[in-house]
């Protein structure tokens, strides 16, 4: 059986910070990258840790996922501490809404570096030692906003529509070397980004604007993840984990 090591982008709190539990507790050795947040990375520190199978290993790594230079460091640093990667979550993102003409040339420049580039520069320095090992799992974070176009602004849903593209591709290249890349797409996630913390008037609204009358969870997102992980013949499709909200 292959030991996993993976690296989850803006992995320290939200479906990121579940997602490296999942791993954890499969016994994978584990690498969260951050922005900035030192308390939630302490935090995850906490919550993963006790998680981790005997001999495993956790690092959380604060730096820009969006500068590709920072990317390449973290991605030497892991490699070192944990070995070649083989499990790959781009999970970081951010979310500034802001409707066309009130968008700066700035936020859309910094969305989709964060949010695309991102994934991008991580599957670029991963990919490598997954062809070596010939076994690799992607997964990307989208959103209902890739197809649907979503509430936060053209900027954010330009992201994640382009988190598909890139998906589709790179199955399509990856898929003869045992590497399978996929995409998850939330919407109402009560744990997560800015539904957290909502409250129950909120909570309510959004609940009506799913097929099954209720909000999502992080688990919900973490059982599609699992999917992928243990699917060699499954690549190149986008998991809906929005309630059916994307029909509506």
């Amino acid at each position: 059986m292959i030991e996993l090591t993976a690296v989850v982008t803006g992995g320290t709190r939200g479906i990121g910070l579940s997602l490296a539990e999942c791993l954890a507790r499969r016994g994978a050795s584990v690498a969260v990258t951050y922005r900035s947040d030192d308390c939630a990375a302490e935090n995850a520190r906490r919550a993963i840790t006790p998680q981790l199978a005997a001999g495993r290993r956790l690092l959380a790594l604060r730096g820009d996922a969006g500068d590709a230079s920072a990317v390449a460091a973290q991605h030497r640093e892991i490699r070192q501490a944990l070995g070649p990667v083989n499990v790959l979550i781009n999970n970081a993102g951010v979310m500034p809404p802001a409707a066309f003409e009130a968008l700066s040339a700035r936020d859309w420049d910094e969305t989709l570096r964060i949010n695309l580039s991102s994934a991008f520069y991580w599957c670029r320095e991963v990919i490598p030692g997954m062809k070596a090992l010939g076994f690799g799992r992607i997964v990307n974070i989208a959103s209902i906003a890739a197809r649907g176009g979503g509430v936060i602004g053209p900027h954010y849903a330009a992201s994640k529509a382009g988190m598909l593209g890139l998906t589709r591709y790179g199955a399509r290249e990856l898929g003869p070397f045992g590497i399978t890349l996929n995409a998850i797409a939330p919407a109402f996630i009560e744990e997560a980004g800015v539904f957290a913390g909502i409250s129950e008037e909120r909570r309510e609204a959004l609940a009506s604007k799913t097929v099954v009358g209720r909000i999502g969870r992080v688990g919900d997102v973490v059982r599609a993840f699992e999917y992928l992980l243990e699917s060699p013949f499954v690549t190149g499709v986008c998991l809906d984990v929005n309630g059916g909200a994307f029909m509506i």
